[in-house]
């Protein structure tokens, strides 16, 4: 299929609850959209651009085999072009590309166009998440 990347929009979900000074800022970069990965996943310069606080650790497993222990950090509210969510984001090394995962693409509605190497809207409702609750 191939790669390709799109921009997103990040905020810390928390700055509502918090004093100004202890707010993160708004973050718009490229993430690379990889539906083999579970999550949202950003590199620890983001991460500390929008203040995310530690919530967990987690095990993962990487392209290349390898498994290691990262930290989940949140939450994260993710823009990318007019829809939005909130998930926990999994912390990246220094220097990582942000990857956007099949949890925050499912929860946009968000399906992957391989040809066309973009991201598009069901059919049926292509202005804004129709998800199933069954």
């Amino acid at each position: 299929m191939g790669t390709f990347s799109v921009k997103v929009t990040l905020r810390n979900w928390q700055n509502r609850f918090l004093p100004k000074e202890k707010q993160g800022e708004e973050v718009v970069c490229d993430a690379i959209v990889d539906s083999g990965a579970v999550q949202l996943a950003l590199p620890v310069e983001i991460v500390e651009r929008l203040k995310l606080e530690p919530m967990d650790q987690i095990a993962v497993f990487t392209a290349d085999g390898a498994r290691r222990r990262y930290r989940v950090v949140g939450i994260v509210e993710i823009q990318v072009h007019d829809r939005r969510c909130r998930v926990q984001a999994i912390e990246l090394p220094r220097g990582a590309q942000p990857l956007l995962g099949a949890v925050p693409l499912e929860e946009m509605d968000w399906h992957i166009d391989p040809v066309e190497q973009k991201l598009v809207g069901r059919p049926e409702s292509p202005d804004k998440p129709l998800l199933p609750l069954v």
